[in-house]
Parts: structure tokens; C-alpha cells; sequence
């Protein structure tokens, strides 16, 4: 059940929850990522925040957590109404088959339906998380050059315009 076609994502609710919890990332990736089920919990308690199921089928594949507040993740304005995004990630076992890909795609769409008015996804990515810096191009982002001190991690600001779709050229906002 691998097929990029079935990636679809959805609410998590308390079902979901569990299964989500149990997700393990590869042992490199806890620096950037955290625990699994501390994002949950955290994303799930906060109303400003949609906790994200990423499923492939009926299987629980990932996670992620949309920031609906206006400042969301950046802590600033953008030019037009923006969500953040936190807490990306797959199960290890997920992991390399382009279900990533697959999962932003089906991240994207579900925002144009569900939040109209966002034009932008905005995230932060550790300068040093090369191969997320390379998926998140792969899938749209563009890297605005400004960075942000998180902890004591450089962080890279990159933005995702949601319409017109992300492969139209677009300005970035300073």
C-alpha cells in the first residue's frame, strides 16, 4: 500500500491518535523532528492548530501540524494570509517511496479547501537537515534566506505559495 495515488490526509482524531503514536522515525531524525507523540499531544491541545493525519489507505503513515494563527511559525506577517507548518514527518518505514512528495501534495490540497483564504505555507527547516531542505524544494518550497535562531539551531525560513500553485514563479515576501 505504497502508492504515492492513495496518500491522502485527514483530522486526527482520538483513533487516529493512537496510531500515530506509535510511528518511529530513523534514530538521526529525532534531533529534528522530536518525539512523535509529544507533537501530537501538543498540536491536538492547541485550538489554533490542526494536528494532521498523512495516510496512504487506511494505514497511518505520518504526521504533521498546521499553525492557523497569524504570526504562525515565523512570528511575523506575511503579505497575504499564511499557516505553518511543524512536526512534518513519515514513519521510517514509510520513508523513501515518494509518500512525501504525496503527502505535501495532499497537504496543499486540503488547505485550498478547508482554508481558502491562505495563500502561503510557511515553515522553518534546521540548516543542517539537508534532505529536508531538498524534499521541501522538491515539493515547492522556496528558501526566503531569512533565518531564524530556534534554540540553538539555525533555522532556515521557507515558504509554499498554495494558489496560484507552487510551480507558477512567485516573489518572495521580505
Amino acid at each position: 500500500m505504497s502508492d504515492p495515488a492513495t496518500v491522502h490526509v485527514h483530522p486526527v482524531d482520538a483513533a487516529l491518535a493512537a496510531r500515530i503514536a506509535t510511528l518511529q522515525l530513523a534514530p538521526g531524525q529525532y534531533p529534528y523532528v522530536g518525539d512523535v507523540a509529544f507533537n501530537l499531544a501538543d498540536a491536538r491541545r492547541d485550538p489554533m492548530s490542526d494536528a494532521m493525519a498523512v495516510m496512504a489507505g487506511d494505514q497511518a503513515i505520518g504526521f504533521y501540524r498546521l499553525d492557523l494563527t497569524p504570526r504562525a511559525v515565523i512570528g511575523r506577517e506575511l503579505p497575504a494570509p499564511h499557516l505553518g507548518l511543524r512536526s512534518l514527518l513519515l514513519g521510517r518505514e514509510w520513508q523513501g517511496r515518494g509518500l512525501g512528495t504525496a503527502a505535501m501534495h495532499a497537504c496543499c490540497v486540503d488547505i485550498r479547501r478547508r482554508h481558502p483564504d491562505r495563500r502561503w505555507l510557511a515553515l522553518l527547516v534546521d540548516c543542517g537537515n539537508h534532505a529536508a531542505i531538498a524534499a521541501y524544494r522538491r515539493t515547492g518550497f522556496r528558501a526566503t534566506g531569512e533565518r531564524r535562531a530556534v534554540g540553538s539551531w539555525p533555522q532556515q525560513l521557507m515558504l509554499r505559495r498554495l494558489d496560484p500553485p507552487a510551480s507558477a514563479p512567485f516573489p518572495l515576501p521580505h
